[in-house]
This record gives C-alpha cells, sequence and structure tokens, in this order.
C-alpha cells in the first residue's frame, strides 16, 4: 500500500496550475505534471524527448543556460524569466524558480505562466515611451513658436514656461517654474504698468470658468502683451486639472494701428490745404473781378498749390509701389561721379548755398539704379539748400569704406534735435520746429530715398550735433569692382528698355554684353572688361556718344567696331565722320533696330576673325 504522504504529494503535483517539473543536469527533463501540456500543447513525451533548450527562445537561450549552470554549481534559488514555445509556434513567458536537490543531480523547478502580465509590462513601456514622445514634442512645440505660454498645474504653481514668456517678461524659466500665480504677480512688479491690476487678474484666474483675456504692458523694454488665461479640462470628466497662459505680444501691431491713423491724419491735411487753396482761390476768381496784377497772383499761388499736390499725389504712390515690390531696380555699373555731378547741375547755382564737390579718386563704379540713385541725391541736396535758409557752404563727399563707397551731403543750416534722428526717414515726418514750419514738402523724400538705397542693399542715415549745428545725410552703395564682369559687347545706352533687349538679341548671336547707363561708366568698363565691339548711342546724359567715341579712338586707342544706334537726326556730315571714326552702321532707333545692330556687331566680328584683322579677345 502506498505511502498516504507521498499519495498527498502526487496529488498536489497534479493538480498544480503551476508547471512542475525535475529536470536533470543532461539537460532533458525528467518528470512534468499535467499544466505543462495545458500551457503548451506538447505532449509529456514530446517535451521529455529533447533537451529543454530546444524548446527555450532563440533570443533566451544563452541567459538559460547560465540560470543552469549556476545550479549545477550548487547555487540555492534562481529566479529568471524565459519564452517557451509552443506547438501552435508561438511563445509564453515563464517565470522560474529553481534550485537543486543536491546528490541526485536533479532541479526541481517550477514555472508560472506570466505571459499577460509581460504584455502588459511591454504595454505600458510602450504607452510611456508613447507619452514621453508627445510630451517631448509638445515641449519642443511649446517652446518654439512665438507666444509666450505658461502651463499652470492643478495646485495652482507653474509648471512650464517657455523661452518666448521669458523674452517678453525678463523672468527666466528657473526662477518662474513652481511659482503660484500670487507669487508670479509679485515677481512682476517692478516689470509691469499697473501691478495691482495684473495681480488682481492672475488670482482670479484659478475661478475661470471660460477664456479671457487682459491687457499687461512691460516697462523695459516697451512692450504690450495681450493676456489669455484657459481653463484646461479633461474631456473625460469635465475636470479642471489647470491653466494655460498665453502671453501675445501686440506691441508691433499697435504700433501699426498708431502709424497707420497718423499717416490717415497726416495725408488727409497735406490734402487737404492745397485743394482748400485751389478751391478757394476758384471760387475768388469765379464771382470776383480783380486787378491783372491780383489775378495772376492768385494764379500762380493756384499753381504752386496744384504742383505741391502732384508732387504729394507722386511721391505717395511711388513709395506705396517700393513698399509693395512693384518697382524693378535696373541695376548696373554705374559711375558715381557722374552722378553726382548730374545732380549738383539739377539744384543749380546758388550763391547763398554754393555746393562744393569733395572725392577720392580713382572712385570704383558701383551698383545702382542710376535713375533712382540720381533721384537720391537731388532730393537730398534740395533738403539740405531748404533747410539751410541762413545760407552755408554744402559739402558733397564721396569715399570708399571697405567694399562699399559712402556719399554724404553735409550743410551749416538748422540741423536735426536727437529725439527727431530715429524719425527722420519715417512717411510724412517733419521734425517739430517752428524754424521750419514755412518750409514746403511732402514729408515724404526721406522715406522714399531710404527705400531705394535699402533697395541697393545700402545703408542710409542722418547725424547732427543738435538745432542750429548743421546735418550730415549719407548712404553707401556696394562697389561694382568684382560685379564688373568680361562681355564680347559693351552696350552704352541710358534706356534700360532698349538696352535689355540689345542684350537679348546679342545673345541670341551667340554674344554677351555689359550694360553702361553713360558714357563715363563706360570710360571705366572699356578697358576692363576688354570688349570686343561697342553699340552706342549718341544722345547721353552727360558726355555724348560723339564724345565718348572720339576718347574711345584717342585715350582708350581702341579699334573695335563701333555701332550706333539712334534717334538723333544726322546730317552727311555727321554721318561721315561716325564712319571715318570706324562706325560700322549708323541705325535709326526703331522697333527692329536692336535685332539689326545685333546682326550687324556679330558680322563685324566674324569679318574680322575671318580677315586676320586684330580685334581683341575676351579676356
Amino acid at each position: 500500500m502506498s505511502n498516504p504522504s507521498q499519495v498527498d504529494y502526487e496529488g498536489f503535483f497534479n493538480l498544480s496550475v503551476d508547471l512542475l517539473c525535475l529536470a536533470g543536469y543532461d539537460g532533458y527533463f525528467k518528470r512534468l505534471n499535467p499544466a505543462w501540456t495545458e500551457t503548451l500543447g506538447f505532449t509529456q513525451s514530446e517535451l521529455m524527448a529533447r533537451p529543454y533548450l530546444d524548446f527555450v527562445h532563440p533570443d533566451d537561450r544563452p541567459a538559460t543556460l547560465a540560470e543552469a549552470e549556476k545550479l549545477g554549481l550548487g547555487a540555492k534559488v534562481i529566479h529568471f524569466r524565459n519564452r517557451y514555445e509552443c506547438r501552435d509556434g508561438s511563445y509564453r513567458w515563464l517565470a522560474w524558480s529553481a534550485m537543486p536537490t543536491g546528490s541526485d543531480e536533479l532541479i526541481y523547478a517550477m514555472a508560472r505562466d506570466v505571459t499577460p502580465e509581460v504584455e502588459l509590462e511591454g504595454g505600458l513601456v510602450e504607452a510611456n515611451l508613447a507619452a514621453a514622445t508627445r510630451l517631448a514634442l509638445l515641449t519642443a512645440l511649446i517652446d518654439a513658436i512665438g507666444v509666450g505660454v505658461v502651463l499652470i498645474n492643478g495646485e495652482g504653481r507653474v509648471a512650464h514656461w517657455n523661452k518666448e514668456a521669458t523674452r517678453l517678461t525678463g523672468i527666466q524659466t528657473a526662477r518662474a517654474v513652481e511659482l503660484t500665480l500670487r507669487e508670479l504677480g509679485e515677481a512682476l512688479t517692478e516689470r509691469v504698468e499697473d501691478h495691482l491690476d495684473l495681480q488682481s487678474h492672475l488670482e482670479e484666474a484659478p475661478r475661470a470658468t471660460a477664456e479671457s483675456h487682459f491687457p499687461m504692458v512691460i516697462r523695459q523694454p516697451h512692450r504690450e502683451i495681450d493676456v489669455t488665461v484657459s481653463p484646461a479640462v479633461l474631456t473625460s470628466d469635465g475636470a479642471q486639472v489647470g491653466l494655460v497662459i498665453v502671453l501675445h505680444d501686440i506691441t508691433a501691431a499697435k504700433e501699426l494701428e498708431r502709424a497707420k491713423d497718423e499717416l490717415i491724419a497726416m495725408v488727409s491735411h497735406e490734402l487737404r490745404t492745397p485743394l482748400a487753396s485751389l478751391v478757394g482761390f476758384s471760387e475768388l476768381l469765379l464771382s470776383r473781378e480783380f486787378a491783372e496784377a491780383q489775378r495772376k497772383q492768385y494764379l500762380e499761388t493756384m499753381l504752386n498749390e496744384g504742383r505741391r499736390l502732384t508732387d504729394l499725389i507722386n511721391e505717395f504712390l511711388d513709395l506705396q509701389r517700393m513698399e509693395g515690390g512693384y518697382t524693378r531696380l535696373n541695376l548696373g555699373p554705374a559711375d558715381l561721379p557722374t552722378l553726382i555731378s548730374r545732380a549738383v547741375a539739377t539744384a543749380g547755382d546758388n550763391p547763398q548755398t554754393p555746393i562744393e564737390v569733395s572725392m577720392a579718386q580713382d572712385l570704383p563704379l558701383v551698383v545702382a539704379d542710376a535713375n533712382a540713385i540720381l533721384q537720391v541725391l537731388i532730393n537730398l541736396l534740395s533738403n539740405a539748400r531748404k533747410y539751410s535758409p541762413g545760407g552755408g557752404t554744402i559739402v558733397v563727399e564721396a569715399k570708399v569704406r571697405d567694399n562699399a563707397v559712402e556719399v554724404s551731403i553735409r550743410d551749416h543750416g538748422l540741423g536735426i534735435p536727437a529725439d527727431a534722428l530715429p524719425r527722420l526717414f519715417s512717411k510724412f515726418y517733419r521734425v517739430p520746429n517752428s524754424d521750419r514750419r514755412r518750409i514746403s514738402g511732402t514729408g515724404l523724400g526721406l522715406a522714399i530715398s531710404r527705400r531705394i538705397i535699402e533697395s541697393h542693399g545700402g545703408r542710409v542715415g542722418a547725424e547732427s550735433e543738435g538745432l542750429g549745428q548743421g546735418s550730415r545725410f549719407y548712404f553707401t552703395l556696394r562697389a561694382a569692382e568684382l560685379e564688373a564682369r568680361s562681355g564680347d559687347v559693351l552696350i552704352v545706352e541710358d534706356d534700360i528698355g532698349f538696352a535689355q533687349l540689345l542684350e537679348a538679341e546679342l545673345t541670341v548671336n551667340g554674344l554677351n554684353s555689359v550694360w553702361a547707363p553713360d558714357a563715363e561708366t563706360a570710360d571705366k568698363l572699356i578697358d576692363r572688361m576688354a570688349a570686343r565691339a561697342v553699340v552706342l548711342d549718341l544722345i547721353l546724359p552727360g558726355a555724348s556718344g560723339q564724345e565718348f567715341l572720339a576718347r574711345l579712338r584717342t585715350s582708350h586707342k581702341s579699334p573695335v567696331p563701333v555701332v550706333v544706334v539712334t534717334i538723333q537726326e544726322l546730317d552727311a556730315t555727321e554721318t561721315l565722320a561716325l564712319r571715318t571714326a570706324g562706325v560700322v552702321a549708323v541705325l535709326k532707333k526703331h522697333s527692329g533696330a536692336a535685332k539689326e545692330a545685333a546682326g550687324f556687331v556679330a558680322n563685324a566680328l566674324n569679318s574680322s576673325s575671318s580677315s586676320g584683322i586684330a580685334v581683341p579677345l575676351r579676356s
């Protein structure tokens, strides 16, 4: 008869839901309980017929073998996890407890199926990783956006303070985090206007059930902030878990709004004044009879006011086109001394305010739209005279600074107060001074000049020692030394549209070109670019085409073929003189003239090459 205790142990062995076994040091199972078959699907015979490592997941075999070696060395109790194969090819996670029996070289082991727990742990790890990833992305987003964001947790303390909040308030993140709303208000006390009102808004914020707004004004530097407070609510049960405070910098918008109001007021005033004069004098002339001298005086006033109104409208439209990007600059090499000379000539002589020009020797060409820069120079010279009612010499200087050329215009006039200098180039701005009230002007000239120079990539500014001390206006342009490129043909033409058409036609004939807007610029380009031919207009600003042609043959000693394209009416003697000077064709400027000129240039170059006549080659 069996021993009762042995029968009891056998029953426990067979009834256990855990996987019980005896395993030998030879790597095989010696005995298994029924739970093995129920869990893995293999029969006991199948499990004992092969080494137990065969059933272990390949990735877990090294660790399992290491644990078995510990047991073989007499380790008392081992705990570890591994995956066992099921009959259907899947794997179950088993948590092991094992110990050696001692003398009979067997191992007592118990395994429990912990697959659900492992899968749950894996899910939690993935969920935690996903949550951490989302948090990192949201934090990066909050820090990157252009508004200040402050997150307040359920305890009423700052949980997050982004970089923009630091920039707007001047309070660093390390100091702000963990502050209560009251403490936050106290930290901002010295930095904001009306801090009592701000403190009140912050203390009421936790009780808000809907989005609210209030203003905040930072003292230094001055910033106007729109503060939005929104409750953070759980979607599941609607419970409030904190607050989101957004700081939106509206300083620029407010300044733009104020500037817009000022602009409308100024435009209205500037338009109404000349219109009132025009209408008033028109009514007088229609309703009453005046002596001829009086009538002439009124008409002159009306003419002046009409011109003033026209100038205002034209300059305002010019500025709007430039600010809207609708005005395209025609950039190219330009000779600055020539432009300054033309501007001085346009300004004319005035014994009270004579103009002196002082320029460095061998000034480089500049990259410029010649007409636009001429407009700037004329405007600055006009201002220098207008604001020098007591007279005095006006000095124009040009010199090289680094890779740019600086032009300055200095007067000995009314001067500019220091507080007016930052606003001097703003639209319609006039220095508020009684000495200037009788000086006419639209208030747009300097704004237009600034836009032109900045479009050239240059700088513009003004300096003054104060009222009565005169002023100095200056601007810079890029030197064209590195911009001037070699070309087959030099185009000397002041009409940019026709010059561009010539460039296109020459390109069709396989020739490249460089454009000079006047003879003086062409003088500086001709030697540098080693041109093989010239297309020349005769009517140019400054020196004429004939004068350039004479210098080309004498001073430059260049034999290159020249094609003349002009609207000038030439008699037989003038045409003969051009032919004698080496002009290969004289063309009338018309719709097909550019194509004809390009053809003559190409033929002249081809004929020179085939006949062996020496024509300078491009460098």
